[in-house]
C-alpha cells in the first residue's frame, strides 16, 4: 500500500499506543511541530490511512468525536524480534462480538465503558463511562462491574461480585448486549487428500 511520508507518520503514531485516543492537538504537534497548519490537513491523511487500509466502516481507524483518533484494532508487531502466534501466553482467545464486530479482548484488564479509552467503546448513553472490567488471564476470563449505574448482567442475572466467563455468554452492560467468546487459537492448516 503506499502512503504519504506525513500518513505513514500518523498511521505509526496510532499504531504505536492501540485503543489509546490521541487528541488532535497532540497528532497536530508531533506531525507538524512549531509549524501552524490549517486543521484540514489531519482530516486528509486519516481519510488517506482508510482509503489505504480498506477503513470505510471507520472501526480500525476510530474517530472520537471532539477529541481526536486512535486504532481500534490490536496491533502485534510481525520480524524476527517478534513473538510468534506459538509463543503467545496462552492457546486461546478470547472475543467479544458486539453488533457485527469482533473485538479481541488482551491478557490483563480490558476496560468497558464510554470513556473513549475502554478496550471495549460502547458510546451509549445507558454505559457508565467506567463499566465494567473483563480481567483475562490465560485460559480464563473474569467479568466484574465497576459500580454502574445501570448494571452488568450475565444473561437475565444481575453481576453481584466478580463471574467466571464461559463461551457463549450474553453479557449486558446497561442496555447494550454484547457476546463472549472463547475458542482455541487456530492451528496449522489441514492438507486435504485427493485435491
Amino acid at each position: 500500500m503506499h502512503l504519504s511520508p506525513k500518513a505513514m507518520d500518523l498511521l505509526s503514531f496510532l499504531v504505536s499506543e492501540p485503543r489509546r485516543v490521541l487528541p488532535k492537538a497532540e497528532l497536530y504537534d508531533r506531525l507538524w511541530p512549531a509549524t501552524f497548519v490549517v486543521e484540514g490537513n489531519l482530516h486528509v491523511l486519516i481519510r488517506e490511512i482508510r482509503r489505504a487500509i480498506g477503513d470505510k466502516g471507520h472501526h480500525i481507524i476510530r474517530t472520537v468525536h471532539r477529541t481526536g483518533y486512535s486504532c481500534g484494532i490490536s496491533v502485534r508487531e510481525v520480524g524476527e524480534n517478534s513473538r510468534g502466534p506459538s509463543e503467545e501466553p496462552s492457546g486461546v482467545i478470547h472475543t467479544i462480538r458486539y453488533g457485527t464486530q469482533e473485538y479481541r479482548l488482551e491478557q490483563g484488564e480490558n476496560l468497558v465503558g464510554r470513556e473513549p479509552t475502554a478496550q471495549l467503546f460502547l458510546l451509549s448513553a445507558s454505559v457508565s463511562r467506567r463499566h465494567a472490567l473483563i480481567n483475562v488471564s490465560g485460559e480464563r476470563a473474569t467479568l466484574t462491574d465497576l459500580a454502574s449505574k445501570n448494571g452488568t448482567f450475565i444473561g437475565n442475572e444481575p453481576l453481584l461480585d466478580e463471574a467466571l466467563l464461559t463461551d457463549g455468554n450474553i453479557l449486558r452492560f446497561g442496555s447494550v448486549e454484547v457476546l463472549y467468546r472463547y475458542c482455541l487459537r487456530p492451528g496449522p492448516t489441514e492438507t486435504l487428500s485427493g485435491l
